[in-house]
């Protein structure tokens, strides 16, 4: 009787625990104000919302479209971003949304030194949000002592929650193996063709991880050094692991973090050799006042098959190809510092910084030539006409091999 007279209840009083407990939101417009060329079709798909759309809480919806506002914030396409919510009937949402574009095509030649590479020149034509779709366009020819590339390149391409990165790389160029005294153990060099699919697969509705995975196929040829090195004919490839992003940008200071966890695994089928290894990296950015930022850095792999080639581009002040090996460990500090804005047109930031890291290799063990020492500091010019573009200054010193690494450049945050 206790049974049936409780189920009686329920019944009776499901139509009022339906109406208090159902906190769902339904958008019923969405108002765009776009002053330039971006597609207000493709700005909701990106946003993920719709007219019509059914969300389990108004919270859930607030979330959705803030993080993907600033997904499209950190790209630096806008000068203006804004949007707002009216809840007033929770089952005819308002959302406003207001957007101004900034200037995207950038037509870049390269004039660009760095101490591994020699003098670089050549030319890249960059479209970001091309033609309005939120994708972007890049085109990149140089030469160097050092290399020849030619690598066309579409990203962000929307589909559905997905996005796609594609890229084709005809690269020409040396590959050499540095040794903890400054001097060069092997260079050779060879030509490949490579082309990539990159996908970013959301693990949740505006959740901020995603699994990206990356399938690749490259085809090494025309060694230059034939009697050490074999040709490694047709090469697949496939990376994939974790990824988020969480970094906002706060003037031309950045806050939040971001991690990584990937496997890359490439399989060489002209000698039958691999490269198998796992990385990760975690940056963190703290401004603590409208002229100082903090940042760090930690990362580290660890190769199953193969070498980790080119370890030290985790190092500034030490030259990418020097440190290569089995296993490493990654640290790095660095300030950064707001000199001076001037008018309109840019600001001058200073970047100081140190950088350790610890690299395992069977050549040197994992005694004291396995530590890596430097330090330096980045001027930085932020233009204000161009926010995704700016000019860096990068000098560091390697204190083992008693050697420097400049690096002249101009580096987008796209």
């Amino acid at each position: 009787m206790k049974f049936k007279a409780v189920m009686i209840l329920l019944i009776l009083t499901s139509p009022i625990i339906g109406v208090f407990g159902d906190d769902s939101v339904i958008v019923g417009h969405i108002n765009t104000e776009i002053e330039g060329k971006t597609h207000r079709n493709a700005l909701l798909k990106e946003l993920r919302i719709y007219e019509g759309k059914e969300f389990d809480s108004l919270a859930g919806l607030e979330y959705l479209v803030s993080s993907r506002a600033n997904d499209l914030l950190r790209r630096r396409m806008f000068k203006e971003f804004t949007w707002y919510i009216d809840a007033e009937n929770p089952k005819d949402i308002e959302i406003y949304i207001h957007i101004v574009d900034s200037f995207t095509l950038v037509p870049r030649p390269m004039l660009k030194f760095s101490t591994e590479k020699g003098l670089t020149l050549g030319m890249k034509l960059e479209y970001f949000n091309a033609f309005g779709t939120l994708t972007d366009q890049k085109f990149e020819g140089y030469w160097s002592p050092a290399e020849i590339l030619f690598q066309v390149q579409v990203q962000n391409i929307i589909l559905g929650p997905l996005h796609m990165d594609t890229s084709f790389k005809q690269f020409n160029g040396k590959t050499r193996y540095g040794n903890t005294d400054g001097t060069t153990l092997i260079e050779y060099r060879n030509s490949s063709s490579e082309l990539f699919f990159s996908l970013y697969i959301p693990l949740g509705p505006g959740s901020p991880w995603s699994y990206k995975i990356t399938p690749l196929a490259s085809w090494l040829y025309q060694y230059d050094s034939a009697t050490i090195f074999s040709n490694e004919g047709f090469t697949p490839g496939l990376n994939h692991g974790f990824v988020t992003d969480q970094v906002d940008w706060v003037g031309n200071f950045r806050k939040g973090f971001y991690f990584d966890f990937m496997n890359n695994n490439l399989w060489y089928t002209g000698s039958g050799n691999s490269d198998i290894f796992m990385e990760s990296d975690l940056k963190g950015y703290l401004p603590l006042t409208s002229w100082f930022e903090l940042s760090g850095r930690i990362g580290g792999f660890y190769a199953f098959e193969g070498q980790r080639k080119n370890a030290g581009d985790r190092l500034r002040g030490v030259v990418d190809y020097m440190t290569w090996g089995e296993w490493g460990n990654f640290i790095s500090i660095q300030a950064n510092f707001k000199l001076f804005h001037a008018g309109k047109l840019f600001s001058l930031h200073l970047r100081p910084f140190t950088d350790i890291g610890y690299v395992y290799s069977k050549l040197w063990g994992d005694g004291p030539d396995a530590w890596e020492y430097c330090a330096g500091a980045t001027a930085i010019f932020y233009f204000d006409a161009f926010p995704s573009i700016n000019l860096n200054i990068d000098w560091g010193w390697d204190f083992k091999r008693n050697m420097p690494e400049l690096i002249i450049d101009t580096v987008h945050f796209l």
